[in-house]
């Protein structure tokens, strides 16, 4: 149901421009359940009036919620919010017929909670002109017994994963402050809008692209989607979460730094750690699975451009770089200390001047398909890692989400679930605070066809370090 939000309407017109960077290439939904446990507290702070209302006040500051896409004429995309034509957010609210106790004692399984409606279809996300879909959608379901899961999905488009999850937060600390009669809450950075196009849209015209981007005018945009989409059969893929603790990835930075591999000066973060434990197993039991043939994998991993572009660390817009580093299949084969140091050294290829000269490329690419008459540019660009008919393995590390942060007045979530539909690439998101409010593990949602996941399961190097802790 499309809210209503009578006077919290925002009052002023807003714009934001999607081409210019890379963000028009993330075109989809991304889905989360957040599951709140039984109590009091819950039936005080978390009723459907006080939900609703609340989550009208905090739109209130979140103009882009509201937007349209639009398609200028020389084919560029902008997010607009015009108060006169708003593109309303849903909220639904709804009983399951399940308890607190038994989805817990599933794992939170996201498919159990699929089996009882407590999320909503996922729509596509591909920008057009008759585009119509809400930015954001949210559905509440309260379970018999107490406890209460909030499912939520935004266009990637306009709010990323981190922004979406910063909404969420921000929901829940006007809901608390709404119950004791306190109307004020700041917007958080993360929503804030910035005034102008986050990478600057130069005339340089580079000869060449990145080898990270591809983009294709002779064929049709479905013709490119298939030819980058290995054919698997929905049946034989399999999506599990794995969970690592903290001080194991500790111990396996302490390896990386034991082994001799670094010189004097070298470092590796604990990000590069991971991604290189991870990608070392995926690709093992790809080929193991008989999945992939056996060779060489290309290992990327989403890199935030701003911090080398020297753009705002804060506010909604976060410009994607999939940045790449290619390893043999002995290096696979070794111990991982020597691939961690090649994923920190593929790092440092990606600085401010390549990254500008990156998005120039593609600015200038874009202005030639719309000069030429191709009727949907953003259609024919792609990260060429994105392939999946070729050997590569993706790490999205998204450790310091605030996946956790949205306390109502009931407590923080006790668990978190999110979906990750495509094979082969890995979304690391922290796992439930401690009492303390830290976190002492990761969730890793691995997704993998079914001949590679018994072979990672198997895999007693990965077992003894990541714990499997739901299936989809």
């Amino acid at each position: 149901m499309r809210l209503d939000m009578g006077e919290h309407l925002p009052k002023e017109a807003v714009s934001r421009r999607i081409t210019g960077d890379t963000q028009f290439m993330f075109q989809f939904y991304k889905p989360c359940f957040q599951f709140f446990q039984p109590g009091d507290l819950v039936n005080r702070y978390m009723s459907q009036a006080s939900l609703k209302h609340s989550l009208i006040v905090a739109l209130h500051e979140c103009p882009l919620l509201f937007g349209r896409f639009k398609i200028h004429d020389d084919l560029s995309i902008s997010l607009e919010y015009n108060p006169a034509s708003p593109n309303m957010p849903t909220l639904e609210f709804q009983t399951a017929d399940l308890t607190y106790s038994e989805l817990e004692s599933r794992g939170f399984a996201y498919s159990l909670a699929r089996q009882h409606s407590m999320d909503l279809p996922i729509p596509d996300g591909t920008v057009t002109r008759d585009f119509d879909q809400p930015m954001l959608m949210v559905k509440v379901t309260y379970f018999t017994g107490g406890g209460v899961a909030v499912f939520c999905m935004t266009n990637h488009v306009a709010f990323d994963g981190n922004a979406m999850f910063s909404f969420i937060a921000h929901w829940a600390r006007c809901n608390q402050q709404l119950i004791v009669r306190q109307q004020s809450v700041e917007l958080p950075p993360d929503l804030k809008v910035y005034d102008a196009a986050l990478v600057s849209n130069t005339d340089n015209e580079p000869a060449e692209g990145p080898v990270e981007i591809s983009v294709d005018a002779t064929r049709t945009p479905t013709e490119i989607a298939t030819s980058i989409t290995r054919m698997v059969a929905r049946s034989s893929i399999c999506a599990n979460v794995f969970s690592i603790e903290t001080s194991s990835l500790s111990k396996l930075k302490q390896q990386v730094a034991d082994s001799g591999v670094l010189c004097e000066g070298e470092w590796v973060s604990s990000n590069n750690v991971l991604a290189a434990f991870i990608a070392q197993h995926i690709a093992q039991a790809n080929m193991e699975g008989q999945v992939y043939e056996e060779g060489s994998w290309k290992i990327f991993q989403a890199l935030d451009m701003r911090r080398p572009l020297s753009l705002p660390l804060h506010g909604l817009g976060s410009p994607i770089m999939l940045a790449e580093c290619h390893a043999s299949y002995s290096e696979l084969k070794s111990a991982f200390p020597l691939l961690a140091k090649r994923i920190r050294q593929s790092v440092d290829k990606y600085t401010g001047e390549y990254l500008q000269d990156s998005m120039d490329w593609m600015n200038a690419s874009y202005r030639k398909l719309a000069e030429n008459g191709v009727q949907e540019p953003w259609r024919h660009f792609w990260f060429t890692a994105m392939n999946t008919n070729t050997r590569s393995v993706g790490i999205s590390c998204m450790s310091k989400i605030p996946i956790y942060d949205a306390d109502f007045g009931a407590g923080r979530p006790q668990m978190a679930r999110s979906f990750n539909p495509r094979p082969n690439y890995v979304i690391v998101f922290p796992g439930p605070p401690t009492s303390a409010g830290s976190h002492d593990s990761l969730h890793l949602y691995v997704t993998l066809e079914r001949p590679a996941m018994e072979a990672l399961k198997s895999d007693p190097a990965w077992s003894s370090v990541c714990s499997l802790i739901s299936e989809f």
